[in-house]
C-alpha cells in the first residue's frame, strides 16, 4: 500500500510545473504613466513613465527620481512598446498604468481610435487607468512632474482626479471600456479628463525643487474634453463638468447659493452653502411629432455647511424657502450646461439617445444616423428637488445677532 501511494505520488509530482514561467521583480520596471504625442519622423512620440522600485524602499531608500522616463517613436504603440529596451534594461511591465496622457493635437488631427484599439487588445492593460487630455504643454512633461506628497506623478494624478470626483465631481470616471463603448454608440458622444500644467514644468521635473512647500509646477485638472467619435472637439469648464455629472452620476458636490432670489441685485451678496451628500438623477427623451424633447429628473439630498443669509433656522418655512431657491439654482446650471453643449458642440455626451433606444426603439433606429443632430435642436426639460436634511451642529447662525451694516 505505501508503494502504490509512493508511486501515486511520483507521477502527480511530474504534473507540478512550478514556476515555470515566473519573471523575478528585479528583472522588471512597472509602468505607471503613457504619454502619447506626434513624433517628428513617425507617426507617434511614446513616452513612459516606470518606477524606480529602490527610491521608494521604506527601510533603505536610494537617491534620485522616484520615476524614471523613457521616449521613442514610431508608427504604433505595440510597435514602440517592443522596442523600448533599446533604452531600457528591464522588461516594461504595463498591468499597473494609471494615466494616460494624450496631447491635444494628436486628439484633434489623427483621433484617438487606433491606439485605443492596441491598448484594449493588449491583456496586461487594465481597465482602471484614467484617459487623460493634455492642453498646453506636451503629454510628455506630464509623468515628469514630481509632487512634495507623491512621489510618483502618475500615482498622485490618479489619486487626485478620484478626491476630485468624491468631493466635488469634476472627473466623467470614464475609462477604456466606457470611451470605446462611446465611440461606437448612436445615442452618446465620448467624453475624458483634460490636465494641465501650472507653473514651470522644465523645474517640475527636478525633485529637489518640486519638492518643497510650494512646488514649481503642479498637474491641475482642466474640465472635460469633448468627442466626436474619436477626434476632439473640444473642453467644458469645470463648472460645466459638475453640472454634467449631475445629469449622470454625482457622488456628491458642494454649491453656493445667493440668499436673495437668483437673478436679482443685491447692495450685499450674502450666499448660503449646501453640501450634496446623495443624488439620484434620470435622464428621458422623447418625440412630440417631430420635435425631439430631453427631459431629466434630479432628486440630491444636502446639508447646510454656511448660513449668511438672515432667515430664522428655527422655521420649518425657512427651509423650504432655501430648497425651493436652491432647486431653482441648480435647475439654472444645468439648462445652462446642456444647451451650451448642444450650440457650441451639437454632440450627445449625456447619453439621451441612449436613453430613447430604451424607450422607443423604434424611433431611435429611424434617427440614430443623424441623432446629434436631433440632439441640438431638442427641447430642454429640467427638474430639480432639493432637500436639506440637516443644518449642520447647530439651527440658528450666530451671524443673525450681529448687527446691521450701516449701509443696510
Amino acid at each position: 500500500m505505501k508503494k502504490r501511494t509512493l508511486i501515486l505520488m511520483c507521477i502527480l509530482s511530474l504534473t507540478l510545473t512550478g514556476c515555470w514561467d515566473s519573471t523575478e521583480l528585479n528583472d522588471v520596471s512597472i509602468v505607471t504613466g503613457i504619454a502619447i504625442d506626434p513624433g517628428k519622423e513617425k507617426r507617434y512620440r511614446l513616452t513612459v513613465g516606470y518606477v524606480n522600485a529602490s527610491m521608494l524602499s521604506p527601510q533603505q531608500p536610494t537617491e534620485g527620481a522616484p520615476v524614471s522616463i523613457m521616449s521613442l517613436e514610431g508608427n504604433s504603440l505595440p510597435e514602440i512598446s517592443a522596442r523600448m529596451n533599446i533604452g531600457v534594461s528591464r522588461k516594461l511591465v504595463f498591468s499597473h498604468t494609471r494615466a494616460l496622457y494624450i496631447n491635444e493635437e494628436v486628439a484633434i488631427n489623427d483621433g484617438v481610435g487606433s491606439f485605443l484599439d492596441s491598448l484594449e487588445r493588449n491583456p496586461q492593460f487594465r481597465n482602471d487607468f484614467n484617459i487623460l487630455i493634455t492642453k498646453g504643454d506636451p503629454a510628455e512633461k506630464f509623468p515628469t512632474i514630481n509632487d512634495p506628497v507623491e512621489k510618483v506623478p502618475s500615482l498622485k494624478v490618479q489619486k487626485q482626479v478620484k478626491s476630485l470626483l468624491e468631493g466635488w465631481g469634476g472627473d466623467p470616471r470614464v475609462r477604456l471600456t466606457d470611451f470605446i463603448d462611446a465611440i461606437v454608440s448612436h445615442g452618446r458622444s465620448p467624453v475624458a479628463s483634460s490636465v494641465t500644467i501650472k507653473g514651470d514644468p522644465e523645474k517640475g521635473k527636478n525633485v529637489e525643487s518640486n519638492m518643497m512647500t510650494k512646488a514649481p509646477a503642479r498637474i491641475m485638472l482642466g474640465g472635460i474634453a469633448v468627442f466626436k467619435k474619436d477626434k476632439l472637439s473640444g473642453y467644458l469648464s469645470m463648472e460645466d463638468t459638475r453640472n454634467y455629472l449631475w445629469t449622470q452620476k454625482l457622488e456628491s458636490t458642494m454649491v453656493t447659493i445667493p440668499c436673495a432670489n437668483h437673478g436679482k441685485e443685491q447692495k450685499e451678496k450674502l450666499f448660503f452653502d449646501l453640501a450634496i451628500t446623495n443624488n439620484k438623477s434620470t435622464i428621458k427623451a422623447f418625440y412630440k411629432g417631430d420635435q425631439p424633447h430631453l427631459k431629466v429628473d434630479i432628486y440630491s439630498e444636502a446639508r447646510l455647511t454656511s448660513m449668511q443669509c438672515k432667515e430664522d433656522l428655527s422655521k420649518k418655512e425657512t427651509y423650504l424657502d432655501l430648497e425651493k431657491k436652491s432647486s431653482k439654482y441648480v435647475k439654472d446650471m444645468i439648462v445652462a450646461t446642456i444647451k451650451k453643449v448642444q450650440n457650441e458642440f451639437g454632440l450627445d455626451i449625456f447619453g439621451f439617445g441612449e436613453a430613447l433606444y430604451r424607450q422607443d426603439y423604434k424611433k431611435a433606429k429611424e434617427v440614430e444616423d443623424k441623432w446629434n443632430e436631433e440632439f441640438a435642436r431638442a427641447d430642454v426639460d429640467v427638474n430639480v428637488h432639493v432637500a436639506i436634511r440637516r443644518s449642520g451642529i447647530r439651527g440658528k447662525s450666530f451671524l443673525s445677532e450681529l448687527p446691521a451694516s450701516e449701509e443696510e
